[in-house]
């Protein structure tokens, strides 16, 4: 994708954000290019790469938020449920619409640090008594477990209490996603029926990758115990009409 280096981007009403509006619709068109099978996954990641340096907010969240509804391993045609293709139209309706980003970063601490920590002190206090070697593979798997468990502690954070953020997301509220539609020409394209049966891999395949992705957690738990010890950093991007 060539742009006009002499272009400047527009900005918004408080001159803040860049709003890069031709590439906006050209990110728009590789999205629908996408969406009705046109293109590949592989290739729709390959058009993508043309947006990821954007400085426009609302094109960097779009190219976050897409890459994680589409396989990068595996060549496909679209395969998502009905809520994923809705989402798809909702982010579709911000690079129409004139809006800007509300992001919200929060760090979170909790025992779960602190289970860690101690997990990992034990481990390398164990792995000292008995020596460098291929016996520590077989020493982490018990840490292993405790690291899996931890995996799924979630430690409290803010809670929405908007009961339909999930069918409004990425928009803040119901009345910034009306006066999106209001201010742009946008219309919604219903979901093909056709791509329900689509899968991306055989359950076989689905099962082993995440069989083999538990073993290389086990034996080498020290890895993720130690990002466990972090605070957990939680983000949450709303979308608002300008």
């Amino acid at each position: 994708m060539q742009l006009n280096p002499y272009e400047r981007p527009e900005t918004n009403a408080q001159g803040a954000d860049p709003i890069d509006s031709p590439s906006r619709e050209s990110l728009a068109a590789t999205i629908r290019a996408f969406l009705a099978s046109d293109i590949t996954a592989f290739e729709f990641d390959a058009q993508l790469d043309d947006f990821r340096s954007s400085k426009d907010a609302v094109i960097q969240h779009v190219v976050e938020a897409v890459w994680f509804h589409y396989d990068d391993c595996d060549d496909h045609r679209v395969c998502m449920s009905k809520a994923e293709w809705d989402y798809f139209q909702r982010l579709l309706l911000v690079l129409s619409a004139d809006c800007q980003i509300d992001k919200e970063t929060e760090r979170i601490w909790s025992l779960k640090q602190l289970v860690a920590a101690a997990s990992l002190c034990v481990f390398a206090i164990l792995a000292f008594q008995i020596g460098w070697g291929t016996q520590l593979l077989i020493l982490a798997i018990p840490f292993g477990f405790v690291s899996i468990a931890l995996s799924f502690w979630h430690a409290p954070a803010k809670r929405c209490n908007d009961p339909f953020q999930p069918i409004i997301f990425p928009f803040a509220t119901f009345t910034d996603l009306a006066i999106a539609y209001q201010s742009s020409r946008f219309r919604k394209t219903q979901y093909p029926k056709h791509i329900a049966d689509r899968t991306l891999r055989s359950p076989f395949m689905t099962a082993f990758w995440q069989i083999y992705a538990y073993v290389i957690w086990l034996i080498l738990s020290p890895v993720p115990l130690l990002f466990q010890m972090l605070p957990e950093t939680r983000s949450q991007t709303c979308v608002k009409a300008a």
